[in-house]
């Protein structure tokens, strides 16, 4: 979400054609350092682009995002609302946009009846899956557990992405309704199977299922016509730590510490083996061998189980401090948040 967003923003200001050169030159700064996780200095430029009262709609938008990174969702929202009121000569795709954005910041400042509102009228505008599934995830976190099903049930219906099947088993599985999901995911696998070279798609779906032996030979078919797929690499050593098989797990991020791409990945992977073996110290000393790469993708995963390690090693002071650091870092993270909640108490 945080990446099509800005690159949507940036697009979308670039293709008016109207800016001049040199607002046009500050504009972009601002999008790359947004999406370079620069939100202090974005956000600055972006506050003086609106000073000077030009690009209005745009602006506020990019402000907005900034702030909602940065997890400010009450200013968030105040910058997204001021985008739509500036937004009368915006295209509509522009204007869908800033109002999913606002939805999401809603329910992160705990306005979900307002968050509500935006959805159900964006699905009367003309119902779209992504949406429909958005409103289905707030339905369940605001235990409407019929409301959820509905949704969910008429997104399935006008999508053919097997992908949204399996983020509705991910919400329901998050909160502990894993059982209510299955069902999506064997549609999930009905489409992956119709694709028969579509190893990794088909063997997640059959590990979220615990098809475990289904989803290991799918894997190693996948690892044998390329073996270079990272995705079928770490996927398979997840499968084993799933089946209680950590010396295979462990083999298989190990034969992958070589290349400098995969390294923080198989580093976490590793991380996961020592915790499953309750090394704790060992995982730290894993954990940050990884995030020495400085690799964007893999950091957020080593700096969650960072949190993890320090809390079985009852170093409350510490795992509380990196869980500040993480929501502040990555403040759409659902795990993160109940983290950091979980060790303000401590």
């Amino acid at each position: 979400m945080k990446k099509i967003g800005i690159a949507c923003l940036l697009l979308v200001f670039l293709l008016t054609g109207c800016a001049g050169s040199e607002i046009r030159a500050r504009f972009k700064e601002a999008s790359e350092l947004l999406e370079e996780g620069e939100y202090e200095d974005a956000q600055e430029i972006f506050e003086e682009i609106i000073e000077e009262e030009r690009f209005l709609a745009e602006a506020y938008r990019g402000a907005g995002l900034c702030q909602l990174f940065e997890g400010d969702s009450a200013d968030a929202c105040i910058s997204l609302e001021k985008s739509l009121l500036h937004a009368d000569n915006a295209g509509a795709e522009f204007v869908r946009d800033v109002n999913l954005y606002l939805a999401f910041a809603r329910t992160r400042n705990g306005q979900y009846e307002k968050a509500m509102q935006i959805y159900s009228d964006l699905t009367a505008r003309g119902a779209e899956a992504d949406v429909l599934f958005l409103r289905g995830r707030l339905h369940l976190v605001m235990d409407e557990e019929e409301e959820a099903k509905a949704d969910f049930d008429r997104a399935s219906e006008i999508a053919s992405d097997y992908d949204l099947f399996v983020n509705i088993y991910r919400v329901y599985e998050s909160t502990g309704r894993s059982a209510d999901g299955a069902r999506y995911l064997e549609k999930a696998l009905e489409l992956a199977n119709l694709e028969e070279q579509n190893y990794y798609d088909r063997a997640l779906v059959n590990y979220y299922l615990q098809n475990y032996q289904d989803a290991k030979e799918l894997l190693i078919a996948g690892i044998r016509a390329d073996s270079q797929d990272t995705r079928c690499i770490f996927l398979l050593g997840r499968l084993y730590l799933a089946m209680d098989d950590v010396p295979d797990a462990r083999a298989v991020y190990r034969e992958h510490l070589s290349d400098e791409e995969v390294a923080p990945f198989a580093y976490n992977g590793l991380a996961l083996c020592d915790m499953e073996e309750q090394d704790y110290k060992s995982a730290l000393k894993n954990i940050r061998e990884g995030l020495d790469y400085e690799n964007e993708d893999a950091d957020q995963g080593l700096l969650y189980n960072e949190i993890v390690a320090c809390e079985h090693l009852k170093d409350w002071s510490k795992a509380r401090d990196l869980a500040a650091r993480y929501v502040a870092r990555y403040p759409a993270d659902e795990q993160g948040l109940k983290e950091y909640e979980f060790l303000s108490t401590r």
